[in-house]
């Protein structure tokens, strides 16, 4: 079997994160920033007007895996509350990414994962995409600062479509981007469900790598690999070659 792509998930595959959403201080935070744009939301108010907003568009999806945008929870936000700048489009990625910052308590790569991209990029000439379950305002500035953005030919995000995981269209969607046919790829994931069960009803290769997050449920979707970190991705492919 010639593999031409390898496809990956990217928060708890290859970066180690942990953010809180939940927490007040982030909030009165960002409540005092919005003062300098006219927005007189106390802490508590933002936090609420966040979660009901991300929760009515959840409701309002035809969607059967809908994804968020928070792009448009905060220009609705922004809306609704006498933003008084021009412009609400350029401001609103900005919010989107303070928003994030301020949540995001540890964020790192996994051990391996540059080198192992690099090595599958350059060495071995591999096409590599993303199909992850995220916020463009997010995941795009992450992979920039932790230095892997650039080793990779297609990033797909579920904000842009409006539907997650395990969607096929989104895998799909990369493989297109890739130019390369299902049977050409395989995909790497930590969750049986999001990850294993779509990239294998898109008809790809699936391999579970084994971090502490996702669901490890081999009776929801049995992978066809199960790796304990990235640089095992190298065996996998030698095996898939020999098919």
């Amino acid at each position: 079997m010639k593999i031409k792509a390898v496809v990956s998930d990217i928060y708890t595959t290859l970066i180690d994160i942990k953010t809180d959403e939940v927490d007040k201080d982030p909030y009165r935070r960002l409540a005092s920033y919005l003062k300098y744009q006219g927005v007189y939301l106390s802490a508590d108010e933002l936090k609420w007007f966040f979660f009901e907003k991300k929760a009515l568009q959840k409701k309002q999806s035809k969607e059967t895996y809908p994804e968020v945008d928070y792009r448009r929870i905060w220009g609705d936000i922004l809306g609704e509350n006498q933003y008084s700048g021009a412009d609400v489009v350029a401001i609103v990625p900005e919010i989107v990414k303070l928003h994030r910052a301020l949540t995001v308590e540890k964020i790192k790569l996994y051990r391996g994962v540059f080198e192992t991209l690099a090595g599958l990029k350059g060495g071995n000439n591999y096409r590599l995409g993303i199909v992850s379950d995220s916020q463009v305002d997010h995941a795009y500035p992450e992979l920039r600062m932790l230095g892997i953005f650039g080793f990779f030919d297609a990033v797909v995000v579920s904000s842009e479509f409006g539907f997650r995981k395990p969607d096929v269209r989104l895998f799909a969607e990369c493989l297109k981007r890739l130019e390369v046919s299902p049977h050409e790829s395989v995909y790497i994931g930590n969750d049986t469900f999001r990850d294993i069960k779509g990239a294998r009803d898109a008809g790809m290769a699936t391999v579970l790598i084994m971090t502490k997050h996702g669901s490890k449920d081999g009776k929801v979707a049995a992978p066809d690999f199960t790796i304990e970190h990235i640089d095992e991705i190298n065996e996998v492919l030698k095996k898939l070659e020999k098919k």
